[in-house]
C-alpha cells in the first residue's frame, strides 16, 4: 500500500516531495513507530506496548504500509516459537534523523503545557 496519489502531488499535478512526507508523517502512529524503532529492533508487543493506545490491527496496518515503502523491515527470527522482529532500513533511520531534528526544534520552541 503507496501514499494516496492525491496527497503527493501539488496542484499541476506534479509529484511533490514535501507533500508525500506529510501524508507519511501525517498518519497516525507513524511517527511513533520510527521514533520507538530508533532505539533498534523490536517485537510486535513490543512496539505495542511502547506505542500505547494504538490498537493491533492499526499497527499491523502502519507497519505493513511501512514496510512497503522500505522504511521497516520485517524479519521473522527462526527460533522455537517463531517471532518477528521489525527495524528500521536505512532509509527509515534517515527519516528518523529527521525527526530527531523536529524534536529539537519542539524542545527549543514549543512551551511545555500548563495542565
Amino acid at each position: 500500500m503507496a501514499l494516496e496519489r492525491k496527497l503527493v502531488l501539488d496542484d499541476n499535478d506534479v509529484y511533490c516531495p514535501i507533500r508525500a512526507t506529510l501524508a507519511l508523517l501525517g498518519q497516525k502512529w507513524v511517527p511513533h513507530i520510527i521514533h520507538e524503532l530508533m532505539g533498534g529492533k523490536r517485537r510486535f508487543n513490543e512496539l505495542a506496548h511502547n506505542i500505547g493506545g494504538c490498537n493491533s490491527r492499526t499497527l499491523r496496518d502502519r507497519l505493513k504500509n511501512l514496510e512497503s515503502l522500505d522504511i521497516v523491515s520485517r524479519n521473522i527470527v527462526a527460533t522455537m516459537p517463531p517471532w518477528v522482529e521489525y527495524d528500521l532500513t536505512a532509509k527509515g533511520r534517515d527519516l528518523g534523523v529527521a525527526l530527531a531534528s523536529l524534536e529539537r526544534w519542539g524542545q527549543a520552541y514549543m512551551d511545555e503545557p500548563c495542565v
